[in-house]
């Protein structure tokens, strides 16, 4: 499992670097993401990545009618892949491209989870107070506002692996614990 984690990084750091030299990024990004998107949706697709039925140039043959015209970078990417035997990897080190495009850019992904949906501006209300050093003031946000009942109330405020838990829920389980470790 490590191992291919490893391997799904370095294949999205080299796609990132050369999208970077060679082409438009923003693009390149857009591009991923729509395939990222396809790939989750169109288990044939997925079946496709993952068969040991076809062999590499019958596979290099198909995605070409199909990436070609769509991104000759990219066509040429999961070419790569398919020669190397990596091409059940794509989904993985296109969704760790996706995380490595938005790091560099400067997007953080806030996760929020409330008892209710919160307004826009009570997000990002809760982001400025929480976080307030200046690093992170030139940073852009991608917020995910997640309902969870089980809360009870308050929220559940996360950036990559920080969090900061000011639900009922937890403050009802501190009290508890206060309680059994007094008696």
């Amino acid at each position: 499992m490590f191992l291919k984690r490893r391997i799904t990084k370095h294949y999205a750091m080299v796609l990132f670097e050369s999208s970077m030299k060679t082409h438009n990024m923003d693009s390149i990004y857009q591009k991923i993401k729509k395939i990222s998107f396809l790939l989750s949706k169109n288990i044939e697709l997925n079946k496709f990545f993952h068969s040991s039925l076809l062999n590499s140039e019958r596979k290099i043959q198909i995605l070409e009618k199909i990436f070609y015209s769509f991104d000759i970078f990219i066509f040429h990417f999961i070419k790569i892949l398919i020669i190397r035997n990596r091409e059940y990897l794509i989904k993985k080190i296109f969704l760790e491209y996706q995380k490595i495009y938005k790091e560099k850019k400067g997007l953080l992904k806030c996760i929020i989870t409330s008892f209710f949906p919160l307004s826009i501006d009570i997000q990002k209300m809760i982001i400025h107070k929480i976080i307030s050093s200046e690093k992170s003031k030139n940073k852009k946000y991608q917020i995910i506002n997640k309902i969870d009942k089980s809360i009870i109330g308050g929220f559940l405020f996360r950036i990559g692996y920080k969090e900061w838990d000011l639900s009922v829920k937890n403050q009802l389980l501190s009290i508890q614990n206060i309680f059994k470790n007094s008696i």
